[in-house]
């Protein structure tokens, strides 16, 4: 275990390996949509010799001193604590202060074997660092999950800050469903002892301000309070500001705050992918066509405005989900792009990013996607955005400002998949076509810069987490450092969740797995579960039992992480036309010049239906592909990204299936069993099976038949399910009610129908 502290600590820099020029913070007395308090010394009441403690940041330890008065102030060593796990003749680090010398920086033995400390005099700055055991094995630190190109070697990372700066820290959160929110601050004086400027202090909220008299300030112990009452439930954002009396500010925190009746979980409801291009046009004005390209290729109009409209509408909660997943929303290139079949396209969809910090003119202003999120959280929904950080445009400010110095890998000639450059062997560094320049991620400016971007839209719009793009294709710095940024940003109840793109095969789980844990991502797409989804009721390929098999190497594979399973997206064919047979020959074809109609019979709707009942009753995090809940055609991209259909736009079997879609996907973000129970399989027997979510009160058991021919099956119940003899459980999809005898029930297997069986 290595612990940096001291100077190191500057909380969530220290890890997040930001720069010295943090986003762009919201000013309240310019901006009328956020409340502010001006604070003089205030007493609180609070003893003056309270402990000070620091963030609980793994692998960070903040050692404070105290002035007479209470008030704690900012050391300025860097302490390194390493232990090898063994006997080691010597532990020195080596880094970019010391020109990686083995000897220069050594590490002193402190009594238990294997555990090394040393107190290091080091200047402000951003240096690369390894430890180095026995004069020759070069590890890198354990602790510390942000890292550093030096010289093209991963390296771990640390930022020692200007100890005179001051410093603001969560000391506490908390949030109740009755409105209550209440945040602890504390102030830490930089190293040289000012002492903080009292008409400094100052603590905002938004959206909604805070009362004159929400926030108090204890001089002596150099705590700030916020105490609030009667707040809707919905997600706050505070920021709280402080100097000394200097004139040194302390960085701004940022403290995002949910207030809501249960703590949320990722994996509480599904969550909806909103190809915003495609889904809902709810301002004309802003509507636009490159022109002299089909129009499925163009941009159709959908907008920010039309998902707000959407939310108020309650289309969502109707489906039970609890997170939107939107297109990109950065501005991109409004010039049309040759794909790979020789036709051009737009960038209708958002992966040609042409700006770093500004939406695209066709999706609406930065204002009306704060509206969105806003209305979002209002339901209680989160939001993530669909981060593009493989590749830029060439017309993006980037890399019209960094064409040749090393932002970006090679010249262009490296295309994916063409001649010498495979998308396997290549992947960090081939471009997807010759006006995307591909991100060089071993350069420090730039990936800093990125991840600049990224935190300035989490904190400025209000989002909530990530879908990171095309993973495989950056370096594994990319997510590390992401996370680490991530982990800093969580300084109130707010939990921030990114979820990976690493398009495989059936048999890609050490792939996918490779990008996922406390250093690296929240979760991925299952891609390997995908393709059995589809070939298991599509196709009706296999049995039962090999789908069973499929979920359990899931299981083992990505243990407790809230993985995303889902039977459809952006990148392949609908599964409606697969389940009907229409997609034959070359599907980008097809769908340009004879597109899959709506098919004409109930199969194909009875096997989406089922598959959405196995998917939403799934671990993890659920994905609905817009339009899938409602059976949208269609063939490869662009013809699987036709525009979204409502009300009376359904035919019957549509509007069958959406209303089973949110049955269940309302259940799924209801019921206690599904968003959280243990899994475990019951029976499959072919066309057949069974299995159950949750225990006792909220037990859940599932049944679903592909097959043409409606049967009972006897399924025995666990004694741990906690159902005894008697009890009855109800279909929550319409079907009879069972009852529990003898530790077993007969379950009705309707043809091509699913049960779910609740108390």
């Amino acid at each position: 275990m290595a612990r940096l502290h001291g100077s190191l600590a500057l909380l969530g820099l220290a890890l997040a390996g930001c720069d010295d020029a943090p986003p762009r913070a919201v000013d309240a007395a310019t901006d009328p949509d956020v409340g502010f308090v001006d604070v003089g010394p205030m007493d609180t009441g609070l003893p003056g010799d309270r402990p000070v403690t620091a963030m609980d940041t793994p692998g960070v330890d903040v050692p404070v001193m105290l002035l007479d008065g209470g008030a704690a102030v900012r050391s300025c060593r860097t302490s390194f604590t390493f232990n090898v796990g063994r006997p080691a003749r010597s532990v020195s680090v080596a880094g970019e202060w010391n020109t990686f010398s083995t000897t220069a920086t050594p590490l002193a033995p402190m009594g238990t074997a294997g555990l090394f400390h040393a107190d290091v005099d080091l200047p402000a700055g951003d240096y690369g660092y390894k430890f180095v055991v026995d004069g020759d094995r070069y590890v890198v630190d354990p602790e510390n999950i942000t890292l550093k190109y030096v010289g093209g070697v991963e390296n771990s990372r640390l930022i020692v800050p200007d100890c005179n700066v001051p410093l603001l820290t969560s000391a506490r959160n908390s949030a109740t469903a009755d409105g209550t929110l209440e945040l602890d601050v504390r102030y830490t004086d930089g190293a040289e002892g000012r002492g903080v400027d009292p008409a400094s202090v100052r603590v905002t909220m938004s959206p909604t301000p805070l009362a004159g008299d929400a926030v108090s300030f204890d001089r002596a112990s150099g705590l700030i309070r916020v105490r609030a009452r009667g707040l809707a439930r919905t997600r706050y954002t505070l920021r709280v500001n402080a100097s000394n009396t200097a004139g040194r500010r302390a960085a701004e925190l940022i403290v995002p705050m949910w207030v809501e009746q249960d703590a949320f979980e990722w994996g509480d409801g599904p969550l909806y992918f909103v190809f915003t291009d495609r889904f809902r046009n709810g301002n004309p004005l802003n509507d636009g066509r490159v022109g002299g390209i089909a129009p499925i290729a163009d941009w159709n109009g959908g907008d920010f405005a039309g998902v707000t409209a959407a939310l108020r509408d309650g289309y969502f909660d109707q489906l039970g989900v609890r997170v939107l997943w939107l297109s990109p929303v950065n501005g991109n290139t409004h010039n049309a792009g040759r794909g790979g079949d020789g036709r051009n396209y737009a960038g209708y969809h958002g992966y040609w990013p042409s700006q770093p910090r500004d939406t695209d003119s066709h999706w609406g202003s930065l204002d009306e996607l704060r509206a969105l999120n806003e209305e979002a959280h209002r339901h209680g929904i989160r939001v993530l955005y669909d981060m593009v950080n493989n590749q830029l445009h060439r017309e993006h400010p980037y890399f019209m400002n960094h064409p040749r110095d090393g932002w970006f890998n090679g010249d262009g000639s490296c295309v994916c998949g063409g001649p010498s450059c495979s998308w396997d062997t290549r992947a960090l560094d081939c471009w997807f076509t010759s006006y995307l320049p591909d991100i060089n991620w071993t350069n420090m400016g730039v990936a800093d810069q990125m991840l600049d971007d990224a935190m300035w839209w989490l904190n400025e719009t209000g989002s909530d987490g990530f879908r990171v793009d095309a993973v495989k294709h950056m370096n594994f710095l990319a997510t590390s450092n992401l996370r680490a940024r991530l982990n800093a940003w969580e300084t109130g109840n707010a939990r921030a969740y990114t979820v990976g793109e690493t398009f495989t095969g059936g048999d890609g789980y050490d792939l996918v797995r490779r990008y996922v844990g406390a250093n690296a991502l929240h979760a991925q797409f299952d891609f390997p579960m995908f393709w059995s989804i589809r070939g298991a009721f599509a196709h009706n390929g296999g049995t039962m039992g090999d789908l069973e098999a499929a979920v359990q190497r899931s299981e083992r594979a990505y243990g407790e992480f809230p993985m995303s399973p889902f039977l459809g997206n952006h990148d392949v064919e609908r599964f409606l036309s697969e389940a009907a047979g229409q997609l034959i020959g070359d599907t980008r074809e097809l769908g340009y010049n004879n597109p899959p109609l709506r098919p004409d019979s109930d199969e194909p709707y009875e096997r989406l239906a089922l598959a959405f009942t196995f998917t939403l009753t799934q671990r993890g995090v659920p994905l609905i592909y817009y339009g899938d809940e409602v059976g949208m055609p269609g063939a490869a991209d662009p013809d699987n990204r036709r525009p979204m259909r409502f009300g009376a736009e359904l035919n019957t079997r549509e509007q069958r299936l959406l209303n089973h879609v949110r049955t269940v996907g309302h259940l799924r973000g209801s019921h206690r069993g599904l968003q959280r129970g243990v899994r475990r399989s019951l029976l499959t027997d072919g066309d057949g099976y069974v299995y159950a979510r949750g225990a006792g009160a909220d037990v859940a058991i599932v049944a679903l038949n592909r097959g043409t021919t409606a049967r009972a099956v006897t399924v025995r119940l666990p004694a741990d399910l906690g159902v005894t003899d008697g009890t009855v459980l109800r279909d929550a999809l319409g079907g009879s009610s069972v009852t529990v005898t003898v530790g077993a029930i007969e379950v009705p297997l309707r043809v091509r129908g699913s049960s779910i069986f609740i108390r």
